[in-house]
């Protein structure tokens, strides 16, 4: 008599994945195939699509759907398309898809073969600054090259990406001024770029070296690698400070050396002051709240009953006991810390956070003093619609007993950090500390903090 073997187990979250990499789909008979795999699942988060041939005609049937009033009830937040001969009839298709798009958060589009047309870069760049798109990988691309950065650049003002691809889209030193002035400017939130592969050649990576030294503060990983050039330096003008430019053919490797060394400290630069940014922003929320809502009592009894046990995540420490009967809060404190006017007790607040600049507290404070962002139960930060009291951690498997399973977090508290693959405090901090604009260093330090 055989043994019966149970069927392997398939995590929940796996199911929600259509991988058909490689699959032999093509034009509108794949596209359809993709749409009756998606309808026959209750809920679909992945597409994985890559290396297959559904063109232009197959990418606008599958954007159609997914567009549709029947497609949006599946939240997918990735989708990968590489090497599926997109052209640009087929980016329109998915620009109108990523158009008010919040579900969508991973758009791998490498390999394909858009073309030149500066009104489908800027219909694609205006989507995804309407889109909460947070990684866009355009790799492999090349007949992009300059002009596609001339109108994608400019245009792009997405507070929700994070991270770019470029790598070996046929960009020269002419790229560089564009590249420069993004990355100077507020509207960009990257924390990652990468531009390998590229012929900017020596002066406009070191110039792109040093924009991000002198104005960018939130990248964390840059890749300029393989960008020489086979000739002599070309005379452009991105650099910033071009006294001591070499005069001749291409740079040394020690120069090439040097400039990855520098780029390097930056990285480590903004690394740390992010750290601190982000721990000076934790600190000042879990003195500011009870300093702006203690005068008044309406929070107490609705707040008690909602803090974390774990004040580490941001929230206020318990309360302060209240003045036996008879006994002023004059006599029981010695001290109003309320009586003083409310620009002077942001002012001595402040010096908890010196880190962060006067727009970032003045957030904080914003946020502190709203009766609206008190916390809910279950929840450590809040003010996140669709965060449910069930979020919970997915453990590290290293740090769980052998042969036990699962995941999530017992009786309702949080693994925590060190023990957890995706621990839900930390991910609530980081939407914290996006929405108070604290998840970067901000340099601008010379503004009055109080208006007159």
């Amino acid at each position: 008599m055989g043994i019966h073997k149970p069927a392997p187990r398939v995590p929940l979250s796996s199911r929600g994945y259509i991988d058909k990499m490689d699959a032999g789909l093509t034009s509108t008979r794949g596209a359809q195939e993709i749409i009756s795999m998606i309808s026959s699942r209750r809920s679909v988060t992945k597409l994985i699509l890559g290396h297959n041939e559904l063109s232009d005609d197959g990418c606008i049937v599958l954007f159609k759907f997914l567009a549709s009033g029947v497609g949006q009830k599946y939240r997918i937040a990735e989708i990968s398309l590489n090497s599926n001969s997109i052209g640009n009839r087929g980016l329109l298709a998915i620009s109108e898809y990523l158009q008010g798009n919040k579900a969508l958060k991973v758009l791998f589009l490498q390999n394909n073969r858009f073309t030149w047309d500066a009104a489908t870069f800027a219909s694609f760049t205006k989507a995804v600054n309407t889109s909460h798109l947070e990684l866009l990988s355009l790799t492999t691309n090349r007949h992009l090259s300059d002009p596609f950065v001339e109108v994608f650049l400019p245009l792009l003002d997405s507070p929700h990406l994070r991270e770019i691809h470029l790598s070996a889209i046929g960009l020269t030193s002419q790229a560089a001024p564009h590249l420069i002035s993004y990355l100077s400017s507020p509207r960009c939130q990257l924390h990652t770029l990468k531009c390998n592969g590229n012929t900017l050649g020596f002066r406009a990576v070191r110039s792109i070296v040093r924009a991000i030294e002198r104005h960018n503060f939130s990248l964390l990983t840059v890749e300029l690698y393989s960008n020489n050039l086979a000739g002599p330096v070309s005379s452009d003008n991105t650099s910033e400070d071009d006294d001591d430019e070499e005069s001749g053919g291409p740079a040394s490797l020690d120069a090439w050396k040097s400039s990855e060394a520098q780029i390097m400290r930056v990285l480590l630069r903004n690394a740390h002051l992010k750290r601190e940014t982000e721990r000076d922003a934790l600190q000042l929320l879990r003195y500011a709240r009870p300093l702006l809502l203690s005068s008044s009592g309406r929070a107490t009894s609705s707040s008690s009953q909602s803090r974390c046990s774990d004040y580490s995540c941001g929230e206020a420490p318990p309360a302060v006991a209240p003045p036996p009967d008879g006994a002023s809060a004059s006599t029981s404190q010695g001290f109003s810390f309320h009586a003083l006017p409310t620009e002077l007790q942001l002012y001595i607040m402040s010096f908890l956070a010196p880190t962060l600049s006067p727009a970032q507290r003045i957030r904080i404070y914003t946020f502190a003093s709203s009766h609206a962002t008190l916390p809910r139960a279950g929840l450590c930060l809040p003010g996140f619609p669709g965060r449910a009291a069930s979020s919970h951690c997915v453990l590290d498997p290293a740090s769980m007993p052998f042969g036990v399973s699962g995941g999530g977090c017992a009786g309702g508290k949080c693994a925590g950090s060190l023990n957890s693959v995706v621990c839900h405090k930390e991910q609530q901090r980081g939407e914290w500390l996006a929405v108070v604009g604290c998840s970067a260093y901000d340099p601008h330090r010379d503004s009055e903090e109080f208006g007159s």
